[in-house]
Order: structure tokens, then sequence, then C-alpha cells
């Protein structure tokens, strides 16, 4: 047992309160963990940007120290890990195998495996390899009664992107592919038209595996022209950088996050645009000077605010709605967003979170 005023936040800075902190080392303990008190919130590495592992005023379960990782199958490419495993760790452990995990998102170096799922991450990659729980064949749960159940494919959006409000995932399986020599271009433009229309050619190109974008603001911090910029990842050797100034390149983009962080923009959102109504949003943006880069293949935009803009933030999320987008792309929903649930989608979500969760146990006060 732990008490850690650190455990009262996670990255989106909001603060929660906690009764107790438990770390677990064993799927049994966590079981007995489950059984044994009557609301839980899950943690992983504590990367969530909308409050998804706040506390409530219950009890934390910090899962990171559930980091076995396990069979390694190389004919099919897949490995059984514990939740509580770092990507990067992960990552690393199958470097010498030629395989490795394909779903990249920026925090690959803290997030865990258990959170991944939890959010269904998406990360840079999305375009080839789909969002995490497309990379998952199936999970070990923790249900309300204490239970160890797995979870196939068909029953994995029971768990994925609930954010931990329906179960405790304690181990799974992923399936992995073959590790392949990329390389990127970086290229400028002039305006957002020309960015979509780039974005949707380089989409058909046979060896494209990532596109990302940053506007000029952000630009401008990374030392490159004040230009929107599209960032193309291949697999195979198209791209113009190879190595490692193909390695850099990327270091270079990961810096936009701390870079905007230590200039006041604390706040990160991540709505999610059909293409056809992307130029519409990037233009409101850059009307506002609102920063912003992201997925632009999959249609992940990250917006950044100071504190005290939240008038922005709301007048961006009824734009995003008025435009048909989603509120979040891969964050979740957490507390940060709760409000701007949908009600069909929240009727949904009530419906799984009633038949999962009845006595509301787990991670209580998210999304719902």
């Amino acid at each position: 047992m732990a008490n850690n005023k650190a455990y009262e936040y996670d990255a989106s800075g909001i603060k929660g309160t906690s009764k107790e902190v438990f770390l677990p080392i064993t799927i049994a303990q966590t079981q007995n963990l489950v059984k044994t008190h009557a609301a839980l919130t899950p943690r992983g590495g504590g990367t969530g940007l909308s409050g998804g592992a706040i506390p409530n005023g219950n009890v934390i379960i910090d899962l990171s120290k559930l980091k076995k990782i396990g069979e390694l199958d190389t004919a099919r490419e897949t490995i059984e890990v514990e939740a509580g495993v770092i990507l990067d760790d992960l990552q690393l452990m199958l470097e010498e195998t030629g395989l490795e995990f394909p779903v990249n998102p920026s925090s690959h170096g803290i997030c865990t495996i258990g959170g991944m799922i939890a959010t269904d991450a998406v990360g840079s990659r999305a375009l080839k390899y789909g969002p995490m729980s497309k990379n998952v064949r199936w999970i070990e749960i923790i249900n309300n009664k204490g239970e160890i159940e797995r979870k196939g494919a068909t029953e994995i959006s029971d768990y994925s992107g609930l954010e931990g409000t329906t179960g405790i995932i304690i181990k799974a399986c992923l399936n992995l592919v073959r590790r392949v020599k990329r390389s990127a271009s970086i290229i400028p433009v002039k305006d957002t038209k020309e960015l979509l229309e780039l974005t949707h050619t380089l989409k058909n190109h046979e060896e494209i595996c990532a596109i990302e974008f940053v506007d000029d603001l952000s630009a401008e911090k990374i030392g490159l022209e004040k230009k929107y910029h599209i960032i193309a990842e291949f697999e195979g050797d198209t791209g113009k950088l190879k190595d490692q100034k193909y390695i850099e390149l990327f270091k270079k983009r990961d810096t936009l996050f701390p870079i905007w962080s230590k200039e006041g923009y604390l706040k990160i959102e991540d709505p999610k645009l059909h293409p056809n109504k992307l130029e519409e949003f990037l233009n409101w943006l850059s009307v506002n000077k609102i920063p912003c880069f992201g997925h632009i293949s999959v249609g992940i935009v990250h917006p950044r605010f100071r504190d005290g803009e939240e008038k922005k933030i709301k007048e961006m999320i009824r734009l995003v709605k008025r435009l048909g987008g989603q509120i979040s792309g891969e964050h979740g929903i957490g507390i940060l967003k709760k409000e701007h649930v949908d009600p069909q989608d929240k009727r949904i979500l009530l419906n799984i979170k009633k038949r999962l969760d009845p006595n509301n146990k787990f991670n209580p006060g998210k999304i719902i």
C-alpha cells in the first residue's frame, strides 16, 4: 500500500482525492483487491490526458508492477504480456526477434499496455495498423465479482476504450508484425488545402504507414520554415530521411509536446474529423492562432490551449460537433469531456456499464 499525493493527478493535471493506493505485484493480489474493495480506480503509466486515472475519493489500484512478459510465439507472431508492461520495454525485448508491436503513441516511453487497451490508443501508424483494439488477440480481465475472464476479439470492445470502467485489464495477447526498415520525408505545404490534397495522395502510396502534420506555429518551434508541414513515414526507402536522420526527425516531432507545455499551452485536445471537414476546422484553428499538430491521415488533430482559454475550447467542441466529428480521437473521455458526450452514445455506454459493472465498482465518475 502507498500514500502518494502524486497519484491524485495524471497527465491531464486534474486533481482528485484518494483513500489509499495499492501496487499489486501479482494477478492474485490484484484479484484480491477487486474482491475486497467497493470502488477502484485503475492506473497504468499515468499518461492519460482526460483524467481517466484520477481517483474520485476511492482506492487507486496501480497496475504498473504487473510487468511480466510471457509466451512469445514467433510462428503466429503473438506475445502475452501483463498490463503494466511499458511499450518501449516490450519493443526493446522484441528487437532480437525481428518482430515489433505496431501501435506507436507519442508516450511510448512510459505508457503501459493495459492503459493503451483501456483508452484504445491510436498513435502515428493508425493509417496502416489501426488502433490498439485491432492489434489485440485476447485480453484477460477481472470482473466485478473478482473472477478472471478471457475475452476474445468480439468482446474486446466492452473494455477497450471504456477507460477501466467495465473491468480491470490484467493481461493481453498482442499481435506482432515483422520489423521493417523505415524512412521518412518532411514536406512543406502552402496552406490547409494543399495539406489535405497531399495527404489524400500519400494515403494511396503502397509503402506509407504514417502521415503526420505540424502547423506553421509548431513548425517554427522545431526549426522548420513557418509553414504547414507533412511528415510522411514509409516502410521502405521511399523517404528522403533514413537511418539517423529518420530517428532525429521523429525525436524532434516528439519534442512538440514539452515545447508547447513549457510555453504555457498545458491543455491538449484530440478531436477527430472526417477528411472533408478538416479544412474548415484547421482554418478555424489558424484564424484563432491555436497551435496544432497530429495524425492527419486518420483525422486526429491536437490543438494546444493555455489555461484560461476554456471558452475557446468550448467553441472548438461546438465546431467539432457541428462538423460531425468526435470530441476525442484517442485520449478518451475521462472526467474532462463527460459533459460533451453525445446523449445517444451515453445511453450505449450506460447499458454496457449496467451489464458489466452494475455496482459501479470500476473507475466511478468517468465517461458517464
